[in-house]
């Protein structure tokens, strides 16, 4: 049986909305959003949808991995913006390379490259 979802939000608390807006809109290279309600800001990405909600708590558990198209140029990219610092490009024996990194509020993110399997 298949599921008749046609996207996935996922949510992630922030301590002030605006500074992460800000954050998440260099991270993703975009500025278009969503505000569905006052309290919460929506990007894009796909069928995706990252769910920015103020909220003074303690940092997702969960972790946000974004596949990108080239790896190293991501990476190159995020460290010119000091949104990475001594993070390192890490391999997984043939099947995909990532590094991982966090935003303001300690929530865990990272970015991949997959391997092309025969």
């Amino acid at each position: 049986m298949t599921s008749n979802a046609k996207s996935i939000t996922i949510g992630l608390p922030v301590s002030d909305l605006e500074k992460s807006a800000s954050w998440y809109e260099k991270l993703l290279m975009s500025d278009e959003k969503l505000i569905p309600v006052e309290g919460v800001i929506e990007y894009q990405i796909g069928s995706v949808w990252i769910q920015l909600f103020e909220e003074k708590t303690n940092a997702s558990k969960n972790v946000l991995c974004l596949e990108a198209e080239n790896l190293e140029v991501e990476f190159e990219r995020l460290k010119t913006l000091g949104i990475i610092t001594n993070e390192v490009i890490e391999e997984l024996s043939g099947i995909l390379r990532y590094f991982d990194f966090t935003d303001p509020d300690g929530n865990k993110l990272s970015f991949y490259w997959l391997y092309e399997q025969e």
